[in-house]
Order: C-alpha cells, then structure tokens, then sequence
C-alpha cells in the first residue's frame, strides 16, 4: 500500500544550468611581434613562436569542444 501512495506523484523537472567556458579558454591568442628590423636569421624564431601560439589556440579549441561534449552528453 506505502508503493502505490507515491504513484500519482507527477515527476518534476529540474533544469540544469551548464558550466560556464573559462574565460582562459575563449581569450583572443596572442601573436609574435614582428620587429619592424628584421633579418633571415629571424624568421626560425618568428615562425617558432608563431606555431606555439596556434598550437596553443587549438588546444583551447579542442577544451572547449569537450566542454560542449559534456554538455550534451547530459
């Protein structure tokens, strides 16, 4: 008799609010100065430097893509 009490009991929806995205993630990325002298011997540092920064970048991407994995996986 107490299990069939509770069967009229309509279920009631809860909404969830989503993490925000840290703000780390969703910064502008940075680029390398560009010396306004520049020589041939520069350009390995200059490219270098600008590789890490889109290496960087994408891993933020890929984090926030996980995020909205997450999201809706819920």
């Amino acid at each position: 008799m107490l299990l069939v009490s509770c069967g009229n009991t309509p279920p009631k929806l809860i909404p969830v609010q989503s993490p925000p995205i840290p703000a780390q993630l969703t910064a502008d990325c940075p680029q390398p100065d560009i010396p306004e002298q520049m020589d041939w011997k520069d350009m390995p540092q200059l490219l270098a430097d600008a590789m890490n920064s889109i290496a960087k970048c994408n891993l933020d991407k890929k984090a926030i893509r996980e995020i909205e994995i997450k999201r809706l996986a819920q």
